[in-house]
């Protein structure tokens, strides 16, 4: 037995890794990562994270020992393949605590502040690209995921090791449009302002707020659609604006005043027509996950990808249908009814 198997496959358990190979002095660890804290439950690990870095810690000290970085590129995909693995040697016998971040682009925002061997693992934080006025740029922040649960793995002199580290998704996608029930053409996405007024711009190596600050969300793309009667587009039937936001770990308190709110602000009257609790409205959504009796933050946790649809009428929204990327519906929403 060579080297290349015990470090691929971890066999041949109880014979001593020394035994195996004269040059071979210390057991492999062998580490995958997962990405299934979903709410398809699908391991989108390989699918979606371009950069790994995984962290060795010692338990007792929280200092990390040992890390190591995989990237994907133009020339090679590593993270792609099934059977990736982060493979450390030399670790000497004992217990060990690892955790693991992502992301979906070198230069990620949020971004990542990532402690160095030797260092603290509490060093670990997230933070949003905002500014002193707690305004998070109007720009796309990439993917970006933490350790869900930290793992611990036991290595010993006679034998291989492995474990498989879970990771969950710190970012949120929300698009919003807008349409009137009471002017279908006087409409378009500059007439409106629309924000989300949150907390905790950054988060620790935990997933938990570092701070209570404000941040507000405001869209990176804003557009307006036409729709027509007639395929010369000579009758123009509505016009819809849209808006697509970028988000922090969304935080479901037990004081609902501290949620995330989105608000929307006509410029034309300079009044609110939409000014909701954010995480209230996207938990709705969980009911059609009932078997798995998710809670408001795991379900925020777990989605990612969220659509609003505001049917706006005078100074208020009317209707308000809610979608998510898993879904072929949309729940539907009656103001007059709530």
């Amino acid at each position: 037995m060579n080297k290349i198997t015990c470090l691929l496959f971890g066999i041949a358990l109880l014979t001593s890794c020394s035994m195996m190979h004269e040059d071979l002095d210390e057991c492999p660890l062998r580490i995958t990562l997962r990405y299934d804290y979903n709410t398809k439950q699908a391991n989108m690990f390989h699918d979606h994270v371009e950069e790994a870095t995984v962290y060795v810690v010692d338990p007792q000290t929280g200092i990390v020992v040992d890390q190591q970085t995989a990237r994907n590129s133009n020339d090679a995909q590593p993270l792609r393949s099934p059977s990736f693995a982060f493979v450390f040697t030399g670790l000497n016998a004992g217990d060990y605590r690892l955790y693991a971040t992502g992301r979906s682009a070198a230069d990620a925002h949020p971004v990542i502040n990532a402690p160095a061997t030797g260092q603290a693992i509490s060093t670990l934080t997230f933070a949003l690209p905002a500014a002193a006025d707690g305004n998070v740029a109007a720009q796309r922040m990439d993917t970006v995921w933490n350790t869900l649960k930290p793992t611990t793995v036991t290595m010993t002199e006679s034998a291989p090791a492995e474990a498989v580290v879970p990771l969950m998704r710190l970012t949120n996608d929300l698009n919003v449009m807008i349409f009137r029930r009471d002017a279908d053409l006087d409409n378009s996405h500059e007439r409106y302002d629309v924000r989300v007024e949150a907390h905790h711009p950054r988060l620790g190596y935990d997933n938990e707020p570092l701070s209570d600050d404000a941040v507000t969300y405001r869209p990176f793309a804003a557009w307006t659609t036409e729709t027509d009667t007639t395929s010369t587009r000579a009758a123009i039937a509505e016009r819809n604006a849209h808006y697509d936001l970028s988000l922090g770990r969304l935080f479901a308190h037990n004081d609902a005043r501290q949620n995330a709110r989105l608000i929307i602000t006509d410029r034309t009257t300079g009044k609110e027509v939409v000014n909701i609790d954010l995480c209230y409205y996207l938990a709705l959504a969980r009911n059609y996950f009932e078997t798995q009796h998710y809670t408001t933050q795991e379900y925020l946790d777990r989605e990612y990808d969220y659509r609003l649809d505001f049917g706006i009428e005078g100074s208020t929204w009317k209707t308000l249908s809610i979608h998510i990327n898993i879904l072929s519906w949309a729940i539907r929403l009656q103001n007059e009814d709530l």
